[in-house]
Order: structure tokens, then sequence, then C-alpha cells
């Protein structure tokens, strides 16, 4: 039994005792920095203009698949939702992207990261009432960072919808 204590201690031991190895990868931001660094590069695979509607904000609870959650995994969300009405404009030059959609859904809150829409965005759908018509346009890309690649759907732009009036005297 002694025999094994030794080189068990040794073994739980080595990992503290290896020199440290920076690596670039892991290397955390500064705290000065508040913004997410650019992504490096991406693939369009869909672009989407269509005309919606809003129906509201709803809050999406924890799922709790984490050890963090409830309290410290940042899950719950608070998504805009958009009624898609007609499409305007579809392009898929990539294999993967997205089909046409019924529903678009955006992540509201500025405090979660990686926020992908811009603060001109989050104010506009902000000012927005149930019911109100807009024409979104959101992309779908396939982007890569360092090692990893995931996909993105920032929305591009918020416009009001011509209304039917407005549209009859054009």
């Amino acid at each position: 039994m002694k025999k094994f204590i030794l080189p068990c201690c040794l073994f739980l031991i080595f990992p503290f005792a290896s020199p440290a190895v920076e690596n670039p990868v892991a290397v955390l931001p500064a705290s000065g920095d508040k913004e997410e660094t650019p992504l490096s590069s991406g693939e369009l695979l869909s672009d989407h203009v269509a005309e919606a509607e809003f129906t509201g904000i709803i809050h999406r609870k924890c799922r709790f698949l984490t050890s963090l959650c409830p309290d410290k995994c940042d899950h719950a969300k608070d998504f805009a939702v958009f009624k898609i009405i007609k499409y305007l404009d579809y392009r898929k030059p990539g294999k993967y992207g997205d089909e046409k959609q019924e529903q678009l859904m955006i992540d509201v809150n500025p405090a979660h990261k990686p926020i992908l829409q811009g603060a001109d965005i989050l104010k506009e759908v902000a000012a927005l009432k149930p019911g109100d018509k807009v024409v979104l346009h959101w992309s779908h890309y396939y982007m890569h960072k360092d090692s990893s690649s995931f996909p993105e759907r920032p929305v591009i732009s918020i416009e009001p919808a011509a209304s039917s009036g407005e549209e009859a005297k054009d």
C-alpha cells in the first residue's frame, strides 16, 4: 500500500508544478475593453428582407442546463418577436443558409454577451408597439474566430413599413 501512495501524490501534484504556457487563444481581454473584438471572418449563408409585424417581447426562462444555473448562467433572455408577413427579398448563396422564416426572434437584452445587435437596432425595437409593421433585414452568417466556427444572425436594419395608404399615393 505504501508503494502506491508516493506515485499517487506525485501524479496529483504534477499538473500544478508544470511550467505555465501562454496560450494566445486563452488570453482574457483587459478590463478596460468594453466592446467585443470584431469577428475575423465569415461566410454569408442567407440574406432576408421581409415585412413583419411586431408581436411583443417575451421572456424565456433559464432551462437549468449547467452548474451555473440559474444565478450565473445568463440563459434567461428577452426576445422581440416578429411575425413575418411577406418576403421582399431572399438570397441563399450558401448551401446551409436559413430557409424563409415565419417568425424572427431578436435578443434585446444588451447585458447579454455576445450581443449581436447594435445599439441603434435595440433603440428601434424598444420604440415599437405590438401590431407595428416594419421591414426587417437580417442575415445568416457562418463565422470563424480563432479556432471556432459558429452561426450568427444579426439584424442589419429595421424600418417602418409603408402603410397601404402611403403606397397608393406613390
